[in-house]
């Protein structure tokens, strides 16, 4: 009994951790979409359109994980029973959609930067309406992805979690999942990044300064893939433990979804260091709040000296035609 109560109290705090840190997603990504929108809307930078579109993807997740984790504590506190329908098997197939399209937004990432460096001649890979095109192919191409999943009907409605998920037993969905998800990201940047180090090595030219600032992003984005990759081992793991033993069973969904909202978040403030421009994103956004703010206040005191002045010249006014009515009243 004791036991039991033990694993429903962890059960309730991890859930209630990750519900916390989805709500800290969603308004970081719409803090850092509204700084980016107007920079995009001024000037059509390539990077900056590819940044916006890892924070969609984040709000994207966030919008889909909130419900969700709202819905299991309802379960918890018996406020809700839900149950396997159309609806909720979709939502967790957008769930799992979601997080590919964000390890995907950096396959897109460093396939820009080595296009850059290998192939400065062709214009349409640098143009920013080739990646508005793009985008939205790449979530189609994901969602696309993830279809089997749903399809081979792996994603079930987990009583004790009172939600649809991918079910644990489910070891064709789990590997698919793993290799769309993790894999084939993971293998792609590393491609990426070692056909663009022989490139730069083979090449008789000295590489400028924004190859090499590309090639650093490059390296960031496989070093934030691999954390993120790392962080999700302790799932592929107690996934393979499952069916030896039963540690961890009642709280696999559990850690496995604040495992995925933990490397989410930590993903959300690596972007700044990933990519440089967001930084001049930041200065200039706060040199315009000050101005903004300094040209308020001037205006502000001129407005108070303009009308106190008149204000003075008002009673100086009336001072004089009171003089002169009294010098003529006799």
């Amino acid at each position: 009994m004791l036991n039991t109560t033990m694993i429903s109290t962890a059960a309730i705090t991890l859930n209630l951790i990750s519900l916390i840190g989805t709500i800290i997603i969603g308004f970081l990504c719409i803090f850092m979409l509204s700084m980016l929108l107007p920079s995009i809307i001024r000037k059509h930078d390539v990077v900056l359109i590819l940044v916006t579109n890892n924070y969609l993807a984040l709000l994207a997740f966030a919008l889909v994980a909130i419900p969700t984790n709202i819905d299991i504590v309802r379960g918890d506190y018996n406020l809700y029973i839900g149950m396997e329908t159309f609806g909720c098997r979709i939502r967790a197939y957008i769930f799992y959609s979601s997080v590919a399209i964000i390890f995907h937004t950096f396959v897109l990432q460093a396939c820009f930067r080595f296009f850059r460096v290998v192939y400065p001649l062709h214009v349409y890979l640098q143009n920013g309406i080739t990646y508005i095109v793009v985008i939205p192919i790449l979530w189609f191409i994901s969602f696309l992805f993830m279809i089997p999943i749903y399809v081979w009907h792996d994603i079930k409605f987990i009583h004790r979690e009172n939600v649809c998920l991918l079910a644990m037993h489910s070891v064709r969905g789990f590997i698919w999942s793993i290799l769309i998800i993790y894999g084939i990201p993971i293998v792609v940047i590393n491609i990426i990044y070692i056909r663009l180090m022989r490139f730069i090595r083979q090449s008789s030219k000295i590489a400028s300064t924004r190859a090499k600032r590309d090639v650093i992003v490059i390296q960031r984005i496989v070093l934030v893939v691999s954390i993120l990759t790392l962080m999700g081992i302790p799932s592929v793991v107690l996934k393979l433990m499952l069916p030896f033993t039963d540690v961890g069973k009642p709280l696999f969904y559990r850690s496995q979804n604040i495992v995925i909202v933990t490397g989410i978040i930590v993903l959300s403030f690596m972007l700044v260091y990933v990519t440089p421009q967001l930084k001049e994103v930041f200065i200039r956004t706060r040199k315009s709040g000050k101005v903004t703010s300094i040209y308020t206040q001037q205006r502000s005191i001129l407005s108070d000296k303009s009308s106190n002045n008149n204000t003075t010249d008002y009673e100086q006014l009336s001072s004089g035609v009171y003089t002169i009515t009294f010098v003529e009243s006799p």
